[in-house]
């Protein structure tokens, strides 16, 4: 169980302060909730159910940011040529809340982006979807880390596949 001033994610990409835990006054029947307000944002406050914790997971540490940064240009990309095996991997990794699951999404598809810009092609509708959220919600994470902006961390996760990208 989580406590009041915990930092959490919840689903994929909202970084929260628990501000509370007990019954909103706008309930009938006393249920406890854990009150969410989200980073950056304090004129939002979501209510989750105490049972449902397991749609919540602690904020990774700097330690652990920072390995994962350090390891990003060794992951493996993650990739399918098959647009519905992509599609269904892609749900299920965004389902996962695991980070470094992320990562390797982002990493596949910013290199297939990489790829087909040479090609003076574009990724198809789903992938730049795909891209945008898997992106959001690395860069929301880690800006609540490392205490910074989500450019920030873009820049340094593209940077960091810098000698990647250019051997493309």
């Amino acid at each position: 169980m989580y406590k009041v001033n915990d930092v959490v994610v919840y689903g994929c990409s909202k970084v929260c302060f628990i501000k509370k835990i007990g019954t909103p006054d706008f309930m009938s029947k006393p249920q406890n909730y854990y009150w969410l307000q989200p980073v950056g944002d304090t004129t939002t406050m979501l209510y989750v159910k105490t049972e449902h914790e397991d749609k919540m997971r602690s904020i990774l540490t700097k330690g652990q940011a920072d390995e994962l940064m350090r390891e990003l240009p060794e992951m493996e990309e993650m990739y399918d040529s098959s647009n519905k095996v992509r599609d269904r991997e892609y749900i299920q990794v965004m389902k996962s809340r695991d980070c470094g699951e992320w990562l390797k999404m982002w990493k596949g598809i910013t290199v297939e982006k990489m790829r087909k810009e040479q090609d003076g092609k574009s990724l198809n509708a789903s992938d730049e979807s795909n891209l945008k959220r898997v992106q959001d919600c690395i860069s929301s994470e880690f800006s609540a880390v490392f205490q910074t902006t989500k450019d920030k961390i873009v820049s340094k996760m593209r940077h960091s596949l810098g000698a990647e990208l250019i051997s493309l």
